[in-house]
């Protein structure tokens, strides 16, 4: 409905308007009324009028003035001057003077009907094309933003050194930045707690320390700044130094204008955290000297803000004060204990290990390089070791693993410790239970069989497949594809590491060792014994 006005000094005039059509039924409903000029700008001010019906002739403000004063603040109202027949060359002024219409008195209804159906038709016809205005410019912001979104983004990856020199286009989408002043870039990112279920953070939040970070800076005194997102969400600062500063030999002011960029970024932390009650961390890019080089220190920012997962979040890190790469473990040390102790099965002992690996990252030398490469060798040891025994691992530590996207969902050290524990852990406990299967099983029983009994001579494939109630062929094959190797290589080996058991202890007689471990002939033994170890065992004997 149309929101309509009623101004006449007369109160006989201002009801027989209200009664003499039916408002509701053109399209319009009587919003207020006033008896002058004075009245109706004062309701002006508190109720969204869209058309008003102004007697010319009124004590205090009369309707011409009214007339004036009204669209020099509302110049979308509509206004309906009542004149009498006097009067009549003193309306067509007021037309002149923007009036929308005029209706002389006594009013005739089918005058003031026609009057109200053009009035309504105009003014629809102007919200109308306010809409589709209002679509036109939020299409060419939408548009804006893009495009200045990827500028700026071209600025963080290096594909956009170029544009970086380009006035034209900084004047467009980054007015603030100076190409030849010194660049800083800070990446500010929400802190996570607890596992992270993978959904998207809401846009409210990001929105939210946008608007606080954009405070802060403008408190601080920082104007030549560029701030919005980048392609992981994170918010973006593009920072340049006041340029009067590069003519700084000692380098004074540039310290600086750095400490109040550090300090404009601690408070930002802060506020966040004591506005909207969770917590931001902020990575500081070293200083650069063009906008051109956006890239490096971008990449330092979020080299910096990577490290919370070390450091803690809800702070401020800088690059420049990033602990320096020292080797805490050989990482191939990594694999091969994680391995062994996967094959023993102890998860206590697999737990003990990985606790004190994280308590070395804990340390004084907190580097998240280190974590990256410890991850991926822990993950390559278990998709080894699955392999290896033949069972299948969620999807998470697939082939494909990422160190950097675990990190970055999880970011606290402590989760990601966890989530390595349970990954081992899971494992385990699948070859366990695969053990416990029915071909493993037999397998497993057939081995502690041929554990107890190969020292005895006439130890053969039949006896072994009896003692657990199976035939000799099935027991061959099932033998062979879980262990991968033969029952006659098992034997074999069995009785060679008790050989070497013997003679590392100091006996020195053949014939009895031979005997020991189910050879008859000595000599038969030497031959398998030198064939196995590439030795002699009389060598091996001098040797020990």
């Amino acid at each position: 409905m149309i929101q309509v006005m009623i101004v006449d000094d007369e109160y006989l005039v201002r009801e027989r308007l209200k009664m003499v059509v039916d408002w509701h039924d053109l399209g319009f409903e009587i919003a207020g009324e006033a008896s002058d000029g004075e009245d109706a700008l004062l309701q002006l001010q508190h109720t969204p009028i869209q058309l008003a019906i102004v007697d010319i002739n009124m004590p205090i403000i009369d309707g011409l003035t009214f007339a004036k004063l009204a669209q020099q603040d509302y110049p979308q109202l509509k206004i309906i001057i009542l004149t009498g027949y006097g009067s009549f060359e003193y309306a067509k002024s007021a037309m002149r003077a923007g009036v929308a219409d005029y209706l002389l008195k006594p009013l005739n209804v089918e005058e003031l009907t026609d009057v109200l159906h053009k009035i309504r038709q105009r003014i629809e016809g102007e919200t109308e094309q306010k809409r589709q205005n209002d679509r036109v410019v939020m299409t060419l912001r939408a548009s804006d933003d893009i495009l200045r979104q990827k500028f700026i983004q071209s600025l963080l990856d290096g594909t956009g050194a170029e544009a970086a020199k380009d006035e034209a286009k900084l004047r467009v989408f980054c007015p603030r930045l100076i190409p030849d002043a010194p660049i800083s870039v800070v990446v500010a990112g929400i802190d996570k707690h607890g596992a992270d279920d993978g959904s998207p953070l809401p846009n409210w939040k990001r929105f939210a320390v946008l608007n606080i970070v954009q405070e802060i800076l403008a408190q601080s005194a920082i104007k030549h700044v560029e701030l919005s997102y980048d392609d992981n969400n994170r918010i973006i600062a593009i920072v340049n130094q006041n340029p009067v500063l590069q003519e700084d030999p000692r380098g004074i002011y540039a310290k600086a204008e750095q400490r109040r960029l550090e300090d404009a970024c601690l408070a930002a932390v802060r506020a966040v955290h004591a506005h909207l009650r969770f917590s931001i961390t902020a990575g500081i890019g070293n200083t650069r000297g063009h906008l051109s080089e956006t890239q490096q220190s971008y990449r330092e920012a979020v080299t910096a803000l990577k490290h919370r997962t070390m450091l803690g979040g809800g702070r401020t890190i800088r690059y420049n004060e990033l602990p320096k790469p020292t080797t805490l473990v050989q990482l191939s040390a990594i694999r091969q204990e994680a391995l062994i102790l996967l094959r023993l099965g102890s998860m206590p002992a697999i737990e003990d290990y990985i606790r004190n690996l994280f308590g070395l990252l804990r340390g004084q030398d907190r580097q998240i390089d280190f974590l990256f490469k410890a991850l991926y060798e822990f993950i390559a040891t278990l998709n080894l070791f699955a392999a290896e025994a033949k069972i299948e691992l969620s999807p998470a530590v697939e082939e494909s693993f990422s160190p950097e996207a675990l990190t970055e969902r999880l970011e606290r050290l402590e989760l990601i410790e966890q989530w390595l524990l349970d990954v081992y852990r899971n494992a385990v406990e699948r070859t366990s239970s695969q053990k416990q299967s029915s071909p493993a099983k037999l397998v497993e029983k057939a081995k502690q069989y041929i554990d107890g009994h190969f020292a005895d001579s006439e130890l053969d494939l039949n006896e072994i497949a009896g003692s657990v109630f199976v035939n000799p062929s099935y027991l061959s094959r099932i033998f062979k594809n879980e262990t991968g190797y033969s029952v006659v290589e098992y034997i074999t080996a069995c009785r060679m590491a008790k050989a070497k058991e013997m003679i590392d202890s100091g006996c020195r007689n053949m014939l009895f060792v031979a005997e020991s471990i189910g050879f008859k002939d000595a000599n038969y033994f030497s031959k398998c014994f030198k064939k196995y170890y590439r030795i002699a065992p009389s060598k091996f004997f001098a040797d020990s």
